[in-house]
């Protein structure tokens, strides 16, 4: 019987998987009050992640993030992948926000994520966060998008 694509990858298991991640996020200097994203593929469209999530409501967990985008953009969105090691399984959760002020300038809010399955997230577990932010130009019809993580956030308590 061949190992579950869900829990497994190449030999280790998503536990081991995320742990390993985590302790390289770490050495790597993740406690930086911001995580800024890496590739600009637009001109002025930028997300950061704040240090710290938010475990809300006994369910959700909120990503603080930062982002900018150029002034008149189209079509802007942000997307959150989270995962969360949770006794042996990976809980997960997604959330799309597509509700942005494109003015130029940098726009704080909290994207609210929930789990995708039936195993909710854990107050007491870091997690690991990866953010992407896209717009578009209607002058030049093209479109960009640039991501901050993935990074090892830990709750707020």
């Amino acid at each position: 019987m061949g190992a579950d694509p869900n829990t497994h990858m190449g030999g280790m298991d998503m536990k081991q998987m995320l742990c390993t991640l985590g302790a390289v996020l770490g050495l790597a200097g993740t406690a930086l009050p911001l995580v800024p994203g890496t590739a600009h593929a637009m001109e002025g469209l930028s997300i950061e992640m704040g240090a710290k999530a938010q475990f809300l409501n006994g369910a959700l967990i909120g990503i603080p993030i930062v982002y900018t985008c150029p002034k008149g953009s189209t079509s802007p969105s942000v997307f959150v992948q989270l995962y969360q090691a949770s006794g042996s399984e990976v809980v997960n959760g997604s959330a799309f926000e597509d509700a942005l002020v494109c003015d130029g300038g940098p726009k704080e809010t909290l994207i609210l994520v929930v789990p995708n399955g039936s195993s909710p997230f854990r107050r007491s577990k870091d997690v690991v966060v990866d953010v992407n932010v896209s717009a578009c130009d209607e002058l030049t019809a093209t479109c960009g998008n640039t991501s901050a993580g993935p990074a090892l956030l830990s709750l707020k308590r």
